[in-house]
């Protein structure tokens, strides 16, 4: 089984990233994207800042041989004032047809549905999306989420305390093997992250010596970065596993298809 997650950038890099979703798409079996816009009455395909507002349906039309699980956040963040009420921001899990689905859902982690006050970025509404699916005869959970981005410095808080707490908290009542992917926006020697490694799961960007998920491309995409407060941080997506998941293969390849980089994991 080959899992895929990625941060989109909103579509941002847009020919690149279909590309990508192209040439993986048929030997993956379960995508996990965060910052997937779906838009409404929305005619125009591109913001101002470039944001893919129909995101979720142009890549819904490319897997058409996969299942979405959409699971919203926030309407109209981040969207010009004349476009309001026709976008809604959230993360995505795309399953392959074949697979047995047993349950899907999602939970926040952190705020709720349309919180964000419009100034504050801490009243922000951060998911999570699951799946759990028959596996050789056994349940699997894949947990695809999109943590906190707010203090920048991608550092332990309150808050981001909190989210680990929900995830491994709600991972402990499911049975069978779990994996959990996405972006933390987390740096690697966080409490928050540790917090995962006690709580048994195998962390394959440390266990990997995976060296960044930002790569090179997003220096070109946010030169100002190295002048910066926190200068070009290298770290904020995360694959964990239980115990019991055979990982056969785990790769973060430097590709130029966003401001992150995917985590490719076959098990």
């Amino acid at each position: 089984m080959k899992i895929i997650s990625l941060n989109t950038f909103g579509g941002t890099v847009y020919e690149p990233f279909l590309a990508f979703v192209r040439k993986h798409m048929e030997d993956t079996d379960i995508f996990c994207l965060q910052e997937m816009y779906q838009a409404g009455k929305f005619d125009n395909p591109t913001s101002p800042k470039g944001i893919r507002m129909n995101l979720l349906q142009e890549i819904s039309t490319i897997l058409a041989n996969f299942t979405v699980h959409f699971a919203p956040t926030q309407d109209d963040f981040d969207i010009p004032k004349k476009e309001e009420a026709q976008t809604t921001l959230g993360t995505a899990i795309f399953v392959k047809k074949d697979l047995s689905i047993i349950e899907s859902g999602d939970f926040f982690l952190v705020n709720g549905r349309n919180t964000y006050d419009g100034k504050d970025d801490l009243t922000l509404g951060y998911n999570a999306s699951f799946v759990t699916i028959d596996h050789a005869g056994a349940p699997l959970t894949i947990v695809g989420l999109h943590g906190i981005a707010a203090p920048y410095d991608k550092l332990d808080s309150s808050m981001r305390l909190e989210q680990s707490r929900r995830v491994i908290d709600f991972l402990k009542e499911r049975p069978g093997e779990k994996i959990v992917m996405g972006d933390f926006n987390l740096e690697l020697e966080t409490e928050s992250i540790k917090m995962f490694e006690r709580a048994n799961f195998r962390n394959l960007i440390r266990d990997y010596n995976i060296k960044t998920t930002r790569g090179t491309h997003i220096r070109k995409l946010f030169p100002h970065y190295a002048d910066g407060p926190y200068g070009f941080q290298e770290f904020a997506d995360y694959t964990f596993v239980s115990p019991g998941i055979d990982v056969k293969t785990f790769e973060v390849p430097d590709e130029p298809i966003s401001d992150h980089l995917p985590m490719i994991l076959t098990i």
